[in-house]
Order: structure tokens, then C-alpha cells, then sequence
């Protein structure tokens, strides 16, 4: 019988994956969408370096904006249709097994299993002119895609393991939390775009119906009315720390015209902008 010592709950999916690591030879990366592994709860789930390919040092050679669009935004879209393990390779031609992390109809994200290159597909000769990275990509190991399709249960019993351990525990909370801050996520993301209602409904994959419903229960407002204060807000924080002219500013924002700007935050604010930023200005002059 195991006499160890105890080990909290929250302790339990960081030292699996370290068990697991050490099976397989292989460095895992756990990505999540919402932000629920790492800051939502009163603590992280996992280590500070599990959400982050930098461990890797073929990945941190040349990391940037292209990586972060590739491993959490390109990835999500795909595991959004997929259950099964799949390998993935980057820009940068490096291989990885890719498991979609869900349960039922919620994708909390993805991990992500060991780094590998093919020795068939060489990466762009611009990446290469990298010395740290051509050196860190040469020590890779070659992508066997048999070997590596045998992972590919394991790692998936060891993703719904983690999923189902986390919501037994409590340690994550179920959709209604998570999708209220999908929705105030989309917005903030997508503030200068055109969007509307269906927009917010193919992002969460619901009816639009069902959207509108799901924004009133959680935002206590509309779609429409949650868009223009958080559109408001935006417009205040550009003319308190920029000297923007105000169309500008409407672009910046999603709004439609300078002049839609004006009536909408005045409407919110009670003030046009154009006073509220020069009460800002002269409240700066009096402190100077």
C-alpha cells in the first residue's frame, strides 16, 4: 500500500504530467482558451512553464507573434473539430502531437507532446540563417509517425483524465463561467470590428437565440448594449492617454463615424468626448 505523503488535489494533474514526461521522453505543453488553468482559480493548476513552448529551445530560437497565432489560435480552430490526437507542424517545421483538451460540448484547450522534424520537409531558408535555432532544430529527433501514433491513446486517456480530475475536484468551474468570459474576451478582441450578435454565436458555437439568452443571464444586458460600453470605455482610454483626433479614435473603437462616436458616448458618459478630454487635460494641468 502507498504511504506517501498527501497530495492536494491541485498537485495531482502537474505531477501526472511530469509522470507522464518522464514515461515518454517527451516534453507536454498545455495551452488552455480561457485562461482557467492558469489565473481564474485561487491558484494555478500547473507549473508556470506548462503553458509555454519556450521549455522547448528549438521553439524559443525565433518566438514570436507567428508561434503564439499557430499554437493557440490555429490549433483552437482545429481542435474545435477534432477529438483524436493529430501531429501538427508549424511555420517553423517543427512537429508536434496536438490533443484537444474537452468535455461534452466545452474545449478547454489544448496539450501539446514533444517536438520533432521531418526529415523530408526542411524549414524556410530564412528560419534556418538562425544559427540557434538550425542548431536546435538539427538535434531533434526524426518524426517516426508509426512510433508516434502509438502515443496517441495514451496521451488521449491522459487529456480526458486531466478534464474529468479537474471538474470532479471543482477546481474548474463548469460552461457558464467559462463562456462568460469567452464572450467578454470576443469582445475586447474584436472592440475595432464589425461584429454582431451571430458573430458572438459561431464564436461559442451556439444558436443565436440561444446567444442572446446566454449574454442577458450573464452580462445582465444585451449584446448590443454590452458592445457600445465596452466600445465607450475603449474610446475614453484613447482619449485620456493619446492625442487621437476623434475619428481616429471611432476606428480604433468600432465605431461607425466620428459622429456616432460623440452620441454614444455621451449617451454613456453624459459628457461628449471632446469635453471629457479637455476636463482630463486641464485636471493634468492642475496637478502638474
Amino acid at each position: 500500500m502507498y504511504e506517501g505523503n498527501p497530495v492536494e488535489p491541485f498537485d495531482l494533474p502537474e505531477q501526472s504530467l511530469r509522470t507522464l514526461e518522464s514515461m515518454i521522453g517527451m516534453k507536454i505543453t498545455i495551452i488552455d482558451n480561457d485562461g482557467i488553468f492558469n489565473f481564474k482559480q485561487r491558484r494555478a493548476v500547473f507549473s508556470p512553464d506548462r503553458a509555454s513552448h519556450k521549455k522547448n529551445a528549438v521553439c524559443r530560437c525565433g518566438f514570436s507573434e507567428r508561434c503564439i497565432a499557430h499554437c493557440r489560435f490555429e490549433m483552437n480552430r482545429l481542435c474545435l473539430q477534432a477529438d483524436d490526437p493529430f501531429l501538427s507542424s508549424c511555420w517553423k517545421g517543427i512537429f508536434q502531437i496536438v490533443v484537444p483538451l474537452k468535455f461534452a460540448s466545452i474545449h478547454y484547450g489544448m496539450l501539446y507532446a514533444g517536438v520533432f522534424r521531418d526529415p523530408e520537409l526542411a524549414p524556410d531558408e530564412s528560419v534556418m540563417k538562425n544559427l540557434s535555432f538550425s542548431g536546435a532544430y538539427r538535434e531533434l529527433p526524426l518524426l517516426d509517425r508509426t512510433e508516434i501514433g502509438k502515443l496517441f491513446p495514451l496521451l488521449r486517456i491522459q487529456a480526458e483524465g486531466i478534464i474529468s480530475f479537474l471538474r470532479t475536484a471543482n477546481i474548474v468551474n463548469d460552461s457558464y463561467d467559462l463562456r462568460k468570459f469567452r464572450i467578454t474576451e470576443f469582445v475586447a478582441a474584436n472592440l475595432k470590428n464589425s461584429i454582431g450578435l451571430p458573430d458572438l454565436a459561431a464564436h461559442l458555437k451556439l444558436s443565436v437565440s440561444h446567444t442572446s439568452v446566454l449574454v442577458r443571464k450573464l452580462l445582465g444586458r444585451s449584446f448590443s448594449e454590452y458592445l457600445i460600453l465596452r466600445r465607450v470605455d475603449r474610446a475614453a482610454q484613447y482619449l485620456s492617454a493619446t492625442d487621437l483626433p476623434l475619428r481616429k479614435t471611432a476606428d480604433l473603437c468600432g465605431f461607425s463615424s466620428e459622429f456616432h462616436l460623440s452620441r454614444m458616448f455621451k449617451r454613456v458618459k453624459g459628457i461628449p468626448p471632446s469635453l471629457f478630454r479637455n476636463r482630463l487635460k486641464k485636471k493634468w494641468g492642475d496637478n502638474g
